[in-house]
């Protein structure tokens, strides 16, 4: 029979992901349609790097809510968790992907003369989300298990469940991110909150599976 409570923790977990990413996507979304009207093709390298380092500013707030939302969910399964060190840790390592994430399209753009990237297509855009994610989930991964291990035994499974996680969420993102409603800016935010819920919720089930390995100290 299933415990309970570990079913109200887990619950916790996967709405506390769910929630993190509605609201942090969505924030991230609003924010870059209003860096995008500041310089929406930057062509000087010194151009190209302030919108490089304005972008990346995403991560500060979808880190700190989605770090703190997981912190609270976390410290049913862990109470020797810290906190601050998750929320820390989670911030840092948002910044970092945002910042990887936006030199794609920062550094891709060419001078107005020169003719437009051909489209990979969807496909391949979400099997290239898939691969960043794995990469970027286990890197994140790490870095959290740092913290972690102070509080679970076993904390390496992070790193596995967190790159699966992220390689399954990732590129529900880069869907909803793609998909032109026709609204302007209100379309871009609506994307962000159904990428980021649906991508929360997958990110939440699967490292929730992490949980079954790693007992609590």
């Amino acid at each position: 029979m299933a415990d309970p409570l570990a079913s109200a923790n887990l619950r916790r977990w996967i709405v506390a992901c769910a929630i993190g990413e509605l609201l942090g996507i969505a924030c991230a979304a609003l924010w870059w349609v209003a860096i995008d009207r500041i310089d929406p093709e930057p062509v000087a390298l010194g151009a190209r790097l302030a919108m490089l380092a304005l972008k990346s500013l995403s991560g500060l707030v979808e880190g700190w809510l989605l770090g703190t939302l997981q912190a609270r969910a976390l410290a049913h399964f862990y109470p020797r968790l810290s906190r601050s060190a998750w929320v820390g840790a989670t911030v840092s390592l948002a910044l970092f992907g945002w910042a990887v994430g936006s030199s794609f399209s920062v550094f891709a753009a060419g001078p107005a003369s020169a003719a437009p990237a051909a489209d990979p297509g969807m496909l391949v855009t979400l099997g290239m989300a898939a691969a960043f994610g794995l990469g970027v989930g286990a890197l994140f991964g790490a870095v959290q298990a740092l913290v972690l291990r102070r509080a679970a035994r076993r904390a390496s499974w992070w790193i596995v469940f967190n790159a699966l996680g992220w390689g399954a969420a990732l590129p529900a993102i880069y869907l909803f991110a793609g998909i032109d409603l026709g609204i302007g800016p209100a379309g871009a935010v609506l994307n962000g909150l159904a990428g980021g819920i649906i991508a929360g919720l997958v990110l939440g089930a699967i490292t929730g599976l992490a949980f079954r390995h790693m007992p609590a100290r």
